[in-house]
């Protein structure tokens, strides 16, 4: 008999509602094939953590124990005591205050593999031999290691001078997506009570990835609603826009095929120019781009076709006066005939000589070598229907990749016995275009719809590349953190609970927020913290703003109980002031919030949820509410040589579930930490009886428990 070995695959926004639709469709073979062959329960579902995020989600799956015990509360993280406008990055290993089920393997020998898993980086064992990690510091792996933002690059002829439209750097994070970027301009300059935001302090000396990665923690941004409207913008994921004169060639060293015409492009901010050369194919026709670095090189870095990516460019580029190595690719869109006009896209430049985010670090190059750098996907919907099929084209490339390092992982690391990966890409679309779904939100709902639908699809042929290593030895477990909701058509939070920083709007009309006068409802407003009751930051916390524990209380530990219950009742009371809706569904004080998996230094005063419609995607209602069609719910679906085949269980399962039932499938301890129970009732050797209660009508007979069936 072999070793055993199990998989968790996360498909981060993967709504069980929207799996059994696309099923019943036949759009989800793979999928299909684990409710034929494998063991769910009838909804395909799993009760999550709260909040319904992603951090303490994914958290709970790796440790087995809920937010209040591993202490990732919320998608940022605050700590009581500190500034209550400090924020807290979670997305990282030492935010989590449990053993992870991948340190339980590493104390028993038995090797783990973590592809792109969040909460998973950096590694926290130093010098473990057993455990191997690709990223796992952000939504997609390396987003951390962007050198330049994606282009899209109009060339025309003429004799004009080039135009270069910057991409916005967001500064909120209300799609999950985090960047360098957006970090630096959170930090950068950035002041709480006066002192300036600081990172962990580190050993520079040391090579392991856990001594030196620095832990951050800048200041929230305050949501006012001028703030917010401001925000709704570009973001992260737009890219730069370049409009560049095609010229016949001058002063070229090297000879260019017959009729070829050049744009110089400026790349990475100003500081580099690279030249495209557009050049027709024998039959006169133009068809063909290519990129050089210089006008004195005889070949070029790269080439593409129209219609088509390229493969990856390698190239050299420049940052803080230090070379640095690149790879991007270029898709051509559209080029007219005669080269007059061509339309090319080109991908974010990524720094492939930065290893920082591989355990062992030596395994990045050669992955790297033996399949190619990774693309991230590049957000081109808000330039038309046309780039909007390349942007779903950069996403299949994203997926293909982790399919290829999967692979790659497997053979490299054969003795592998657990193996746990985080795909992103439906909580991303739910964020851009779940609302866009809804026939009141856009006029193109069924063109969104199928873009969602797509995406689950490049999940579905991921989920297919691994049941190609089911046997009698491996079992696999297929999760999400969490699903989503859309609100509701004109239907929009009022100004409370928002993902990524202090909303000001509610608790400013019941009286418990006051902004500072002079920067009030402008980009940059302040919270006068003298008259400040009460805040709500993150998603679900109410925090007073209490003296003697927080730097600028002034809501005195006598009065702590009874403003706490006003605040409840006054949120209870509040309406939307446009449709006159109750906003806020229920709320908990701290006592309470112990019986959900919450509390501890990490939650606020008051847990609060919202009413669905205001749920704003994800992450302010429980991971059982419906509405408009979609579900909040944790996909769970198992398959593999110890799970039964084919059936359904009757039982609720929990997210803190997973990570027992893992252990117990590979003969492993659990995690130190570990709160939840083995899912008996999957396993192929366990039957589950079941019971019924018969009351005789006239009440005479004592009751008796019958088994089903007899």
């Amino acid at each position: 008999m072999g070793k055993k070995r199990a998989m968790m695959i996360g498909l981060d926004g993967a709504d069980p509602l929207v799996v059994k639709k696309m099923i019943q469709e036949g759009r989800l073979p793979n999928l299909k094939r684990v409710i034929e062959e494998g063991v769910a329960n009838d909804t395909l579902s799993m009760i999550g953590a709260f909040p319904s995020v992603t951090p303490p989600n994914w958290a709970s799956i790796a440790t087995g124990n809920w937010p209040r015990t591993h202490g990732v509360t919320d998608f940022f993280n605050q700590t009581l005591g500190k500034e209550l406008n400090l924020c807290e990055l979670n997305w990282d290993s030492r935010r989590v205050e449990s053993e992870l089920i991948w340190e339980a393997f590493s104390r028993e020998g038995k090797r783990s593999i973590m592809l792109n898993y969040c909460e998973a980086w950096p590694p926290r064992i130093e010098n473990d031999p057993h455990a191997v990690y690709i990223d796992g510091s952000g939504v997609i792996p390396f987003i951390r290691c962007e050198l330049d933002a994606p282009q899209l690059i109009h060339l025309k002829e003429g004799n004009f001078p080039t135009e270069v439209i910057p991409h916005a750097v967001k500064d909120n994070a209300n799609d999950c997506i985090i960047s360098t970027e957006m970090l630096e301009k959170m930090m950068d300059g950035s002041e709480i009570s006066g002192s300036a935001v600081e990172t962990a302090t580190v050993d520079e000396e040391s090579d392991d990835p856990f001594i030196t990665m620095p832990i951050v923690e800048f200041p929230f941004p305050i949501l006012t609603p001028k703030v917010v409207e401001n925000q709704s913008g570009p973001g992260h994921d737009e890219c730069d826009r370049v409009n560049a004169a095609l010229k016949a060639p001058e002063k070229w060293s090297v000879e260019l095929p017959e009729g070829a015409k050049v744009a110089m492009i400026p790349l990475c901010q100003s500081t580099l120019r690279r030249f495209f050369v557009i050049t027709k194919n024998k039959n006169g026709v133009y068809d063909t781009v290519h990129v050089y670095a210089n006008r004195k090189t005889e070949s070029p870095l790269g080439s593409c076709k129209v219609g088509k990516w390229s493969e990856n460019i390698y190239d050299t580029y420049v940052k803080n006066n230090v070379p640095v190595k690149v790879s991007y690719k270029l898709r051509v869109v559209s080029m007219a005939e005669d080269g007059s006009d061509a339309v090319i896209v080109m991908s974010h430049a990524m720094d492939i000589g930065n290893d920082d985010y591989f355990y062992p670090r030596e395994i990045g190059h050669k992955l790297f070598n033996d399949i190619g750098a990774m693309m991230p996907h590049i957000r081109l919907d808000a330039y038309g229907k046309e780039l909007s099929k390349i942007e779903l084209e950069t996403w299949e490339n994203l997926f293909n990749w982790h399919i290829d390092a999967t692979k790659w992982l497997f053979n490299e690391y054969s003795d592998w016995q657990l193996f746990y990966v985080h795909l992103h890409g439906i909580d991303i679309y739910n964020h851009w275009y779940i609302n866009k779904t809804l026939p009141g939100w856009s006029d193109e709902s069924d063109r969104y719809q199928e873009m969602l639908y797509k995406m689950y699809e490049f999940n579905d042929k991921y989920v297919g590349a691994m049941l190609e290593y089911l046997d009698d030895n491996t079992n696999i477990i297929i999760t999400s953190d969490h699903a989503a909701i859309p609100n509701s058509p004109s239907d929009e939070n009022p100004g409370i609970g928002a993902l990524s920083g202090i909303a000001t709007k509610v608790m400013e009309d019941l009286g418990y927020t006051v902004l500072v006068p002079e920067t009030a409802y402008t980009m940059k407003p302040q919270i006068d913290w003298e008259k400040t009751t009460a805040i709500s930051a993150r998603l679900t916390h109410i925090y007073l703003n209490l003296k003697g524990r927080d730097p600028h209380g002034i809501v005195a530990p006598e009065d702590y109980q009874k403003t706490v219950e006003k605040i409840i009742e006054d949120l209870y009371s509040y309406r939307h002031p446009e449709t006159g809706k109750r906003v806020v569904a229920f709320c908990m004080t701290r006592n309470e919030m112990e019986m959900v998996g919450m509390g501890g230094p990490h939650c606020g005063d008051i847990f609060m949820q919202l009413m669905p419609t205001y749920c704003e995607t994800h992450g302010n209602v429980p991971s059982t509410v419906e509405h408009e069609g979609y579900s909040m719910n944790n996909l769970c679906m198992m398959i593999g040589g110890d799970f039964k085949k084919g059936e359904k269980i009757r039982r609720i399962i929990r997210i803190t579930d997973v990570v027992p039932t893992l252990c117990y499938l590979c003969d492993n301890s659990v995690p130190s930490n570990c709160e939840g129970g083995v899912i008996w009732q999957v396993l192929k050797d366990f039957t589950e009886e079941q019971f019924t209660r018969k009351v005789k009508r006239n009440n005479i007979q004592k009751n008796r428990y019958t088994r089903i069936g007899d």
